[in-house]
């Protein structure tokens, strides 16, 4: 059974599917009992979408959308 500390370092690459087998039903169970690292999941997973939407406003070159989302990530360094 993982810890929590060996969850977390695991974690990135379970979003990014690269787990299977064994190590996959090892982070689903660790997963089930734990809520901390349910919620530390999730909190990476909000993270890697919001950096990805940024890229992609930022790629786009809609500077005002960028704007908005660096206000919502930091809302006290919206005003530059």
């Amino acid at each position: 059974m993982l810890n929590c500390r060996q969850f977390t370092d695991l974690a990135s690459d379970d979003i990014d599917l690269q787990h299977t087998g064994w190590k996959r039903l090892e982070i689903r169970a660790h997963l089930m009992i734990c809520r901390h690292c349910r919620r530390f999941r999730r909190h990476l997973d909000r993270s890697r979408q919001t950096g990805a939407a940024l890229a992609q406003q930022l790629w786009r070159g809609d500077d005002a959308m960028a704007d908005m989302i660096f206000s919502r990530i930091n809302p006290s360094n919206s005003g530059k």
